[in-house]
């Protein structure tokens, strides 16, 4: 599965790095400014402050991942080896183990350290990372572009960002589409959509602090207030398809009465999630909506076991964040919001069913 999807993230994925780059986010840019001291370019991450980026070849740059664990991570991982590569980057990978404590500790220790010009995060909690990313960061000179975990408010503010506000002053930019607010609710308007009338919901999310996470209970939280038919359970889970399966399980258990099960990452919950229903006898009466990508999404499309989907872009993600930075190198510091979508945007995503899977780029079918 991984290698099949791995060719399909690269092909697409090219492509929609360049459409991003060149300026489609329809945000305002972030001017280089002037030129830093020799060899460098002055790069303005806004708050009034600038990092110094190395023009040269060989630009050593952190990547701060939740883990490895799922297929999200493996693409993750997979891109920025081939990504870093390919631009001549001397790239580390951390790897959290989807713990926000040692991710914060990884950032702190990668930012002393001094052996650092630029980073790309993924924040397990990005409240606790909020001033280290936004504010030491670049004051130890480290341009840092966020990946598709949305920094600072989230904790307080459970409204979610939109596109035009998901940027953080003091990084060079986010790149991402499905922890923005209107992503969740194109996911959540296509379920409702395709499932009318009275429905007993379980939502499985990720981690409580995930900002996903939160950002999908707030959008689910409007969608119950608007439409009295749909009752929602939550249950939470670490990413992995075994604690999916476990959770889904023992939840259709205590309720045979569940109609839609919303998975919020496919293929890893989404595995665990339809292996439960079958073992309920209960994958004929209840509809499945995921978020994921690649080639198993569209199996269980096809085979009737998952309803509808939206798309998720790992390896083109992490493909945007590294390639914005070699842009900064240029003296090109982009927009402060690239969508990494490669069919649909953000703000609407594009809903995959038995239908539409005729739509979807040859490359991504």
């Amino acid at each position: 599965m991984r290698t099949t999807k791995s060719r399909a993230m690269l092909a697409a994925g090219s492509t929609a790095v360049l459409l991003a780059l060149a300026g489609c986010a329809g945000n305002t840019g972030a001017n280089p400014g002037n030129q830093g001291p020799a060899g460098t370019v002055a790069i303005d991450v806004g708050n009034d402050m600038k990092v110094n980026l190395k023009t040269g070849p060989g630009l050593k740059v952190a990547v701060f991942i939740p883990g490895v664990a799922n297929e999200f991570g493996l693409e993750q991982e997979r891109a920025a080896k081939e990504t870093a590569q390919e631009l001549g980057m001397d790239m580390t990978l951390f790897d959290a183990g989807y713990d926000p404590n040692k991710q914060l500790n990884q950032m702190q220790t990668a930012m002393t350290s001094g052996k650092f010009d630029a980073a790309v995060v993924m924040a397990l909690d990005g409240v606790m990372s909020c001033k280290l990313l936004t504010h030491d960061f670049a004051k130890a000179n480290i341009l840092t572009s966020i990946s598709g975990s949305p920094l600072c408010d989230d904790g307080t503010n459970k409204a979610g960002k939109s596109v035009d506000d998901v940027w953080a002053p003091g990084t060079l930019n986010f790149v991402g589409s499905n922890t923005t607010r209107n992503y969740v609710d194109g996911w959540l308007a296509a379920a409702e959509k395709a499932n009318p009338g009275k429905q007993k919901v379980l939502a499985v999310l990720g981690p409580a602090v995930n900002t996903q996470t939160r950002v999908t209970e707030a959008a689910m939280a409007k969608l119950t207030a608007d439409n009295t038919d749909y009752s929602v359970d939550t249950i939470y889970t670490d990413w992995t398809t075994t604690d999916a399966y476990n959770k889904t399980q023992t939840f259709l258990q205590g309720h045979p009465d569940t109609t839609l099960i919303l998975s919020a990452s496919s293929p890893d919950l989404t595995q665990g999630v339809i292996q439960a229903g079958k073992d309920a006898g209960l994958s004929k009466k209840i509809h499945i909506a995921d978020v994921g990508f690649g080639k198993f999404q569209i199996q269980q499309l096809q085979a009737g076991n998952v309803q509808l989907s939206t798309m998720l872009f790992p390896y083109n993600q992490m493909k945007a964040n590294l390639s914005s930075i070699a842009a900064a190198q240029r003296g090109d510091a982009g927009a402060r919001f690239v969508d990494d979508s490669v069919i649909g945007t953000a703000k609407n995503p594009f809903v995959v069913t038995k239908e539409t899977i005729s739509d979807l780029p040859a490359e991504l079918r």
